[in-house]
């Protein structure tokens, strides 16, 4: 298993890299929507669809809304995402420790509205930070690997020191020592990029405070997977990927965190 996720991630990371620096942003952007189908195809099977038919027709659905709210305000759609993030926060809290879970979360018509508001703004999200003037591809560059980092930290951090499970309910191999490991790892590399992005010193704090939201976040979207996960009662939500599972095993964190970090970026650009 472990010679399987090395052999993914050394094929995965410079690969995404090299997409995220040197595409142009339209590229790009038709990359990310196939990665986006096939996050819709595995989220078919979290809520129990289990047909071709059923899964396929769910990703095309997706897609074509996913066309749709390009037409709407891109901050709208990301106010929206952050407070989509924010109710499932209160509601993960809730159900962290114990289940069972409330038996809405369960039905099929919740499923189906979760998958549309975790991965059209995800979208929205990256494609609006590529797209920026350039220093576009920089910032999605950043998003990631802040993101890596704090996953890898959490990682570290939780099996070398973790003893204080943060949501057994849920996830049971995550604890508070590695959310501390991730929160730490977070305002290093916000630091890098505060100098790195040359901010200047009335907002490299503010940076800094976006850094650590977004990983805040990024273990939100990561609970709310494995919720549905135990809900439906599977380890991964694909094997598309040797070692690491399905594609939205790779970017449950990032559907959380794109929205949060899009949105401050966007603020910090009226604030310099």
């Amino acid at each position: 298993m472990l010679k399987q996720r090395l052999i993914t991630a050394a094929i995965l990371i410079p690969s995404i890299i090299s997409a995220v620096l040197f595409l142009p942003t339209k590229v790009f952007s038709w990359l990310l929507v196939f990665v986006i189908a096939i996050g819709a195809w595995e989220w078919a099977g979290l809520i129990r669809i289990q047909t071709i038919r059923g899964r396929l027709f769910y990703a095309i659905a997706v897609l074509l809304l996913l066309w749709v709210s390009c037409f709407l305000p891109l901050v709208f759609i990301l106010v929206t995402s952050v407070i989509w993030w924010s109710i499932c926060a209160l509601l993960l809290m809730r159900w962290s420790k114990k289940r069972p879970y409330h038996p809405i979360i369960a039905t099929f018509t919740i499923g189906i509205i979760a998958g549309v508001l975790v991965l059209i703004p995800t979208w929205q999200a990256i494609i609006s930070l590529h797209s920026l003037p350039v220093i576009g591809p920089k910032w999605v560059l950043f998003l990631f690997i802040l993101v890596w980092l704090a996953d890898s930290a959490a990682y570290i951090v939780g099996r070398k020191f973790g003893h204080t499970r943060l949501a057994p309910a849920l996830s049971p191999g995550k604890t508070w020592e590695g959310v501390y490991g991730a929160i730490i790892a977070s305002l290093l590399f916000s630091f890098i990029g505060s100098e790195v992005f040359e901010l200047s010193g009335d907002i490299w704090w503010v940076f800094w405070g976006l850094g650590l939201l977004t990983i805040l976040f990024s273990i939100i979207g990561d609970l709310l997977e494995s919720l549905f996960k135990r809900i439906s009662a599977v380890k991964d939500s694909g094997y598309l990927l040797p070692g690491h599972g399905g594609v939205l095993d790779r970017v449950d964190s990032l559907t959380a965190a794109s929205p949060v970090f899009a949105l401050g970026i966007w603020v910090l650009e009226r604030l310099q």
